[in-house]
């Protein structure tokens, strides 16, 4: 199995950096997402009530306001832990906590520094069981400026490599609510899909929700794939229409 499907869901901590990245990340990628927060939904940039939780909803509450339950909670319910520590971090304390309770309680570890982890990650990926929990983790803004940016290049890069891969690649074509019609590039267009309709994909479909996936195109080649998302981009409506239709058969790449 493909080292990200078998993840089945992001568990983080909601906190800003790291935890921040992997969250919408997950989001992005139409991965579900769990995780423990402090009481409140306490971060360092969401300080008060209901805090990050009115903007994550799908993270829940530890009976505590101290963030060290809610580090431990989940590396305890994680099936396996990626810490992503950046190159001249400051000092994290919740991050040292997390690495000290996952060596304690036996978890699968691998920490990143930057992209050149990225076939290390893979390799360690495939090295662990089907259908897999992972928790992602690491310093917070304030200990570390760039940990958002770095982490989330990391996990992007680590998506990219992965569907460089893959032999398939699709153009595809969504309605949209407004009738309109939504051209795009993916290797999952279902997944791809439920993005759009998240809010978080393409700023074209953001305001034009619900979209519909109405037709696609399977390619080995990914350039191959997005000189043909060019090309039908170029169409008039009438064509794209006959396109999916199938009554159009010569587009000029």
């Amino acid at each position: 199995m493909e080292p990200l499907k078998k993840i089945i869901r992001i568990r983080t901590g909601g906190q800003s950096g790291v935890d921040r990245a992997a969250m919408d990340f997950a989001r992005e990628h139409g991965i579900p997402l769990c995780g423990w927060c402090p009481k409140s939904g306490w971060a360092e940039d969401y300080p008060d009530a209901p805090g990050l939780l009115a903007d994550y909803p799908e993270l829940t509450e530890t009976p505590s306001e101290n963030t060290e339950q809610r580090t431990k909670w989940n590396m305890r319910d994680s099936d396996a832990i990626l810490t992503i520590i950046p190159e001249g971090s400051g000092s994290s304390p919740g991050t040292e906590t997390g690495l000290a309770e996952g060596e304690a309680l036996g978890k699968a570890m691998y920490t990143a520094t930057g992209l050149n982890d990225i076939p290390y990650i893979v390799k360690w990926l495939n090295s662990l069981s089907d259908e897999l929990e992972l928790c992602i983790g690491g310093p917070r803004a304030s200990e570390s400026p760039e940990a958002y940016d770095t982490a989330k290049a990391i996990l992007n890069a680590l998506f990219e490599h992965i569907s460089s891969n893959d032999k398939k690649h699709y153009v595809y074509i969504l309605k949209c609510a407004d009738n309109s019609f939504y051209t795009g590039y993916t290797t999952d267009p279902v997944r791809r899909t439920k993005v759009h309709n998240s809010g978080k994909g393409a700023k074209y479909t953001r305001s034009r929700r619900p979209v519909e996936l109405i037709y696609t195109e399977e390619f080995d080649d990914k350039r191959e794939a997005q000189r043909r998302e060019y090309a039908i981009k170029q169409l008039t409506r009438t064509e794209k229409e006959k396109l999916i239709k199938g009554r159009l058969f010569s587009i000029p790449m």
